[in-house]
């Protein structure tokens, strides 16, 4: 792994930036699966002092992209086979029944959201920015969990995000792809402007469960490297992966 720098931020956007830049190192391998933070470290290169640093990392753990192990540290999350097939199977009962609820709900304003937020997923993919693009990605999904209209769905949906992303982000490194095609939403798209609800639902688990066999086996790869390298204890971790201690 090469050397992780991180740029000084503004004061005034102090947390949110240190969670943008965070959550940006993860998705980009930066800070990989299992790597402990040096809070002292990361202080020192974005130049603000550990408090909000600490206050953006648990934000992070809430959200549920690390993890905070007592007297050991903070960790990015381990990433098991099991963790995705859990991710991806919730994934596609809340999208089903979120398609359900928005069904009768969708109007003008709907569908210009949809076309605006697909819009934004394809200038990502035509810039090539992988982490922008899973994020628009994300946000284009997560519409129908908005305006569902159930503010559970939504908490659930939310939560799932960040875990969704680290999973995509991490399929296209396996994959050594920067972006997928950037028409692989149309159809999705499409479906959703349409009439028929159990079409769009069907198409939903499919798009879902596009290339998830091959994330899967990424992840099996990962916990035999770790396993081989005796790095990885769930219940109590001793890791030697730390981002430059």
């Amino acid at each position: 792994m090469g050397k992780l720098d991180f740029a000084p931020i503004a004061d005034t956007t102090r947390r949110a930036e240190i969670v943008a830049l965070l959550r940006r190192a993860i998705l980009t391998g930066q800070l990989e699966p299992g790597q402990k933070l040096n809070e002292l470290r990361i202080a020192e290169q974005m130049r603000v002092s550990r408090a909000p640093l600490r206050e953006a990392m648990r934000e992070l753990v809430q959200e549920g992209i690390l993890t905070s192990i007592p007297y050991a540290g903070t960790f990015v999350i381990d990433v098991t086979a099991k963790d995705i097939d859990d991710a991806y199977s919730l994934n596609k009962v809340l999208d089903e029944f979120a398609i359900e609820l928005t069904w009768p709900l969708r109007d003008q304003r709907f569908l210009d959201e949809l076309d605006r937020r697909h819009e934004a997923v394809k200038q990502a993919t035509r810039d090539r920015d992988t982490t922008r693009q899973i994020e628009t990605a994300l946000q284009l999904h997560g519409l129908i969990h908005e305006w569902a209209d159930n503010s559970v769905l939504l908490e659930t949906w939310q939560r799932l995000t960040s875990r969704l992303q680290m999973y995509f982000a991490l399929h296209q490194r396996a994959r050594n792809e920067l972006v997928p095609d950037e028409d692989i939403h149309e159809t999705y798209v499409r479906l959703l402007k349409g009439a028929d609800m159990r079409a769009a639902q069907s198409h939903a688990r499919e798009h879902i469960g596009l290339d998830f066999e091959e994330l899967l086996a990424y992840a099996l790869s990962l916990e035999q490297r770790d396993s081989k390298g005796a790095k990885v204890d769930r219940a109590g971790p001793t890791r030697n992966r730390s981002d430059g201690s």
